[in-house]
């Protein structure tokens, strides 16, 4: 799965849309994130992970790996 998709997953559950979700990880992380710039950044993949971990910080989820079996 794209970051993308768990990005609007991660969104959906809490009712946000990708904007809403690069308005409120600007103001979380006190820094300036241009939403077309996060939109643009989710569109082509090149969103990095601590971008997303920070997003699953803010939204209350952690993002844990698993070996599978």
């Amino acid at each position: 799965m794209d970051a993308k998709k768990v990005i609007n997953i991660l969104g959906a559950n809490e009712g946000l849309n990708s904007s809403e979700i690069a308005r409120r990880l600007a103001k979380y992380t006190g820094k300036k994130i241009p939403v077309n710039s996060f939109l643009n950044r989710m569109n082509t993949g090149t969103i990095r992970y601590n971008e997303v971990d920070k997003i699953a910080e803010m939204l209350g989820y952690e993002i844990k790996f698993e070996r599978k079996n």
